[in-house]
């Protein structure tokens, strides 16, 4: 009892103090503060302001069981009293001069100021972020349009290059990276212009080339329409507009051409014939097919058409094959006379002078004719072929139609035919001067030998800026219509009985139509039946003379 009464009066003692210092702490305080005193068990003694401490128990407040568990201080952190203010509070311990725990003091710290700061810190960060925010956003902006400007440009380059302008090019430098890349557009449109240029000068000597072709060629796609064609197919099948992207039956009309493609699709194998085509006009075709296998998934087999015209070299060989008949025929005919004659004279009419001689007569006639056709016959062959070359000269036109006339003058006093010669001027002209007495013999001699008595032939000379012209016209038997395109085929005659009857060949024409086509001439016939002939020969001068 009187131990406990000595530590009452001892805390009495010390709270007295305590409240006596308080109240000059308390003055230094601001209003909303408060100082407390606890005894050791956290009970609260005294506060300046009951209004924020409790009266109860304060063990497991957190700053005083801090304290009590033996801590030199003990803070509450930021939190609320029981008004709702903001406060901070911390305790500390009270010890007496015999160094014992006697108790707890506490302050408090009403911030309910720093609800303002705290409003107008967040107001502040908030206006600051906005700030931020607008800042940053106008930085981007600039940043963004800087980088998307150069690669908006390098877009825009791309689609040209797309569209194959390889012009264009990038010339920016803002940025290295970007600037590489454009360097890199550029290089690839330069490689892209380099390799265009190349296919394209590829595809116009492939176009040239198809162009100048006499072998047409058509390109069919797995569906059978047209893909490509070239002029000389319109040639070949007669069709003057192209029919790219129709079906292959609108451009060929023969059953045996089409017939060969559908094969070739069916079988998948190259094929060629020979066909007939007998519509627009009547020809024979060497026809090739050739598969080109198609890719799996991306195109079907495609196919090229080859049309090469062997009408004319069909004709040459059958003109060939009855040149080499009629030649036998010919020789045979003067040849079986001379064998004949001569058997007979063997056989005993030598003996008979006058037989003797009529006899020879013949064998003489027939040999000089045997000799003229073997004669033509080579010279044909060489002017066919160009085997004797050209002796180039200028030459009179006029002299040399004299000096024909003068050869054929004779039979012309025989059958009292007219000959004459019509020219303004004297003709010249560069050539070979044996080759014009050849053509002018020719035409002179047949015009004599088809004009009946009284007669005329009239050989006209004409010479302009370009050419010359030669006319040999005569009042003859004429030639019929349906043989006027034949006349300079070998061995062809129109009246072969007359001919033969005035030592005719049948190669004088085809010879004059050969040495006119060396000289890069053209000869032409006009002729009408019973009324009389005239053929024209042109020697252009701006050819050269082979």
């Amino acid at each position: 009892m009187h131990k406990f009464t000595n530590q009452f009066l001892a805390l009495s003692d010390t709270v007295i103090t305590a409240v006596n210092e308080i109240g000059g702490i308390q003055r230094l305080l601001d209003e909303g503060d408060a100082i407390a005193l606890l005894n050791e068990k956290g009970n609260l003694v005294y506060s300046s302001n009951p209004s924020i401490d409790s009266a109860e128990k304060q063990q497991d407040v957190r700053e005083i069981k801090a304290v009590l568990n033996g801590a030199a201080k003990g803070s509450s952190g930021l939190t609320e009293d029981k008004n709702g203010d903001s406060v901070y509070r911390a305790a500390f311990p009270l010890y007496n001069e015999s160094g014992d725990f006697v108790g707890i003091v506490r302050l408090s710290h009403n911030l309910s100021e720093l609800e303002g700061l705290k409003v107008d810190t967040l107001e502040a960060a908030l206006l600051f972020s906005l700030v931020a925010i607008i800042l940053a956003s106008v930085i981007a902006r600039r940043l963004t349009r800087r980088l998307s400007e150069p690669l908006e440009n390098i877009k825009t380059i791309v689609e040209q290059i797309a569209e194959e302008n390889y012009e264009v090019r990038y010339y920016g430098a803002d940025y290295p990276e970007i600037s590489a890349l454009g360097d890199k557009v550029n290089d690839l449109s330069d490689s892209l212009q380099e390799k265009t240029q190349t296919i394209q000068e590829s595809n116009e000597r492939i176009n040239l080339l198809m162009d100048k072709l006499v072998i047409g060629v058509v390109l069919l796609d797995e569906e059978k329409r047209i893909q490509m064609m070239n002029p000389a197919v319109q040639k070949i099948v007669g069709k003057k507009d192209s029919l790219i992207g129709h079906s292959y039956l609108e451009l060929f009309k023969s059953y045996g051409v089409i017939r060969l493609i559908d094969q070739t699709y069916h079988f998948k194998k190259h094929m060629n014939d020979e066909i007939y085509q007998y519509y627009p006009d009547e020809k024979i075709l060497d026809v090739n097919t050739v598969l080109i296998p198609g890719n799996k998934g991306e195109r079907g087999d495609q196919l090229i058409v080859l049309l090469y015209d062997i009408t004319e070299i069909r004709r040459l060989e059958k003109v060939r094959t009855d040149f080499v008949t009629n030649a036998s025929h010919e020789l045979r005919t003067p040849v079986t006379a001379l064998k004949g004659f001569a058997e007979t004279l063997l056989d005993g009419a030598m003996s008979d002078p006058v037989i003797l001689r009529q006899f020879l007569e013949i064998i003489y006639k027939e040999s000089n004719r045997l000799d003229t056709l073997v004669n033509d016959i080579l010279e044909l062959s060489r002017v066919e072929q160009k085997q004797v070359p050209m002796r180039i000269e200028k030459i009179n036109i006029n002299e040399i139609t004299r000096s024909c006339f003068q050869i054929v003058s004779k039979e012309a006093e025989e059958k009292e035919i007219t000959l004459m010669l019509k020219a303004e001027k004297e003709v010249f002209f560069e050539g070979d001067k044996s080759r014009f007495e050849q053509i002018l013999s020719n035409l002179i001699y047949n015009a004599v030998n088809y004009t009946d008595q009284k007669g005329h032939v009239t050989v006209h000379l004409d010479q302009t800026d370009e050419e010359i012209i030669i006319q040999v016209e005569d009042t003859g038997i004429g030639i019929p219509e349906e043989d006027l395109l034949r006349i300079f085929e070998r061995f062809y005659r129109v009246d072969k009985a007359r001919s033969r009857n005035t030592g005719g060949t049948g190669l004088g024409l085809s010879i004059v139509r050969y040495l006119v086509k060396n000289m890069n001439g053209f000869i032409s016939v006009d002729s009408k039946l019973g009324i009389g002939s005239t053929f024209t020969v042109r020697f252009p001068y701006f050819r050269q003379i082979k």
